[in-house]
């Protein structure tokens, strides 16, 4: 009888044996095809993202560039979105932002569709040719372009370096003369003719957004950070109002530039009221640490304690 036992339980641990060598077999095949299957769709949203963009970008404005570039930059907004909500941020700061950036995307494209600021700088340049009464002959063979960027870029650099001491002084200066020739270059402008646009509108680029950058870094760093402001500013004055002045936009190329800018905003808006509203990441991960738990064996812990002595007098007493 006892073997026949044996033989029975023998028996049926070799068949679950069996059943589970068969069991795992089947587990790593259901594995290895739901594994491909979760990649191949993985790899298909990836491809149905990213092509999604680039096909935007060549229907919508004549080339995958562009669908590469707003890909990029939303993508790198949603992320920042995403981050400064995991820190503790409100979804209110992301979407604000997104809605300022939607304004300043679309009254760009307007500006810049109508061509207005290149109109308005080709009508200042037509105002101050007569006034300043340059000798297009004696500049004949000069870059005009490249050289005023180099002066009034290296310039700015000095003022922008100042901050950091006579050798970021001598760097900025450095840095802004090359930065401003190669952009000169890039520019054109080798006639005076050709140029009076581009520095008519680097001159109200430079007198805006300095000012602007002027007073920021006053209220800032004071006599010093106003400098230092007023040269970052004047840069990206110069930058922008020369391109501007530059540059005759088509309405598909004024459309993708302003998108451009807006998502950029959207960055920087999001950092922006981030800051105003506060980051606080203990509003997060505050909640990671059970806070009323702990307080609670605290307590408990002192309630013994108290316990445990009066006890103890009691018994002393007696």
């Amino acid at each position: 009888m006892k073997s026949t036992a044996r033989g029975l339980a023998s028996a049926h641990v070799g068949l679950l044996k069996s059943e589970i060598g068969v069991i795992v077999e089947q587990a790593k095949i259901i594995a290895l095809l739901a594994g491909m299957m979760l990649g191949l769709a993985l790899l298909l949203a990836t491809l149905l993202y990213t092509g999604t963009w680039l096909f935007l970008g060549e229907w919508l404005f004549g080339s995958m560039g562009w669908g590469l570039l707003h890909g990029t930059l939303a993508t790198l907004g949603i992320i920042m979105a995403l981050g400064l909500i995991l820190i503790g941020n409100t979804p209110r700061v992301p979407l604000m932002a997104l809605g300022l950036a939607a304004v300043v995307g679309t009254v760009l494209s307007i500006l810049f569709g109508t061509n207005l600021l290149r109109n308005a700088f080709v009508a200042l340049a037509d105002a101050l040719e007569p006034i300043l009464r340059l000798d297009a002959a004696a500049l004949n063979g000069l870059h005009v372009t490249l050289l005023a960027m180099a002066v009034v870029m290296g310039i700015l650099g000095l003022l922008a370096g100042l901050r950091a001491g006579a050798a970021g002084a001598l760097g900025g200066l450095a840095a802004g003369a090359v930065l401003g020739a190669l952009f000169g270059l890039a520019l054109g402008g080798d006639s005076l003719e050709a140029a009076y646009p581009m520095l008519a509108g680097a001159l109200v680029g430079l007198i805006v957004l300095g000012l602007l950058g002027l007073a920021l870094g006053a209220k800032a760093g004071g006599a010093s950070g106003a400098l230092s402001g007023f040269g970052l500013g004047g840069l990206l004055g110069v930058f922008l109002g020369a391109i501007m002045g530059a540059v005759t936009f088509d309405l598909k190329g004024a459309i993708a530039v302003g998108v451009t800018l807006g998502l950029l905003a959207w960055l920087a808006f999001q950092a922006i009221l981030a800051m105003r509203e506060g980051i606080d990441p203990q509003k997060r991960f505050g909640k990671l640490v059970p806070s009323e738990s702990i307080t609670a064996a605290k307590d408990t812990r002192s309630w013994l304690g108290q316990e445990w002595q009066r006890q103890r007098s009691k018994l002393t007493k007696r």
